[in-house]
C-alpha cells in the first residue's frame, strides 16, 4: 500500500463524490498532479482552500487514493477579481496540460511564485508573471521558447526584428513584430511591461499551449 506522509501540494480542483465526500485535484512538487479522495470533507468544518500551499499526507491502494491528512504550509492568500481569474486559468493550464503523477518540480515552484507575487504586481507585470509561468511549463513539458537563439543557431541581435514560427523558432524579419532587445530581456528573465510585447508574448504563448477539451 502507498503511504506518503506531508508532501507540498496545492489544491487545483474539487467536486462532489458520493455522498459526503470529495474528489480533490492536487498539484504536489513530487508527485506532481495526482487525484485524491476525501472522505467526509463535505461535513468538515475546515474547508481546503485553493491557492494556499498545503502538506498533504495520503494512502491506498490503485490509482484513486485518500487524503489522510492536511495542514496550511503556506500564508493565508485571498485572491479576487481579475487576479482570480489568471489564478484560475493557470490551475486550468495544469489540469489539462500536465500528465498525472509526472514531478515538475519547476513548474511547482514557478506557480507557488506566481501566487504570491500576484496581488502585489500591476497589471502589466500580472501578465508578465503569467507568461513566465506559461513559458516554465512548456519548458517542463519538452514545447519550450529558446529565445536567444534564431532558427539557424544564431544568437539574437537586439538592434533587429524577429518573426516567430511555431515550428521552428525566430527567423530574422524587417517587418517583423517583436524587437531582438525583447527576446533578450527574456532570455536573461528580465520582466517585460510594454503593451506591444506582452500581446506578441501572449499570442506565441497560446501557439504553443493547446488545451484540450474536457
Amino acid at each position: 500500500m502507498t503511504k506518503i506522509e506531508n508532501t507540498p501540494a496545492f489544491l487545483i480542483h474539487r467536486r462532489m463524490y458520493q455522498g459526503s465526500s470529495l474528489l480533490l485535484d492536487f498539484f504536489t512538487k513530487d508527485f506532481g498532479r495526482l487525484r485524491l479522495i476525501a472522505r467526509g470533507a463535505r461535513k468538515s468544518k475546515t474547508s481546503l482552500q485553493m491557492f494556499q500551499c498545503l502538506s498533504i499526507s495520503f494512502k491506498g491502494r490503485g490509482e484513486l487514493k485518500s487524503l489522510s491528512q492536511w495542514e496550511i504550509a503556506d500564508q493565508p492568500r485571498r485572491i479576487l477579481g481579475d487576479d482570480l481569474i489568471l489564478a484560475m486559468y493557470a490551475n486550468e493550464l495544469i489540469l489539462r496540460l500536465l500528465p498525472e503523477n509526472d514531478e515538475y518540480s519547476q513548474t511547482f515552484s514557478s506557480y507557488w511564485a506566481f501566487l504570491s507575487n500576484l496581488i502585489d504586481l500591476d497589471s502589466n507585470d500580472k501578465e508578465f508573471a503569467l507568461r513566465n509561468f506559461e513559458n516554465q511549463m512548456l519548458e517542463d513539458l519538452g514545447y519550450g521558447i529558446d529565445f536567444g537563439f534564431d532558427i539557424n543557431s544564431e544568437p539574437i541581435n537586439e538592434d533587429l526584428h524577429y518573426e516567430f514560427d511555431e515550428h521552428h523558432g525566430f527567423s530574422i524579419n524587417s517587418n517583423g513584430t517583436v524587437q531582438g532587445k525583447t527576446l533578450l530581456n527574456l532570455s536573461k528573465h528580465e520582466t517585460i511591461t510594454n503593451k506591444i510585447e506582452l500581446s506578441f508574448l501572449k499570442k506565441n504563448e497560446s501557439k504553443k499551449i493547446k488545451i484540450p477539451p474536457w
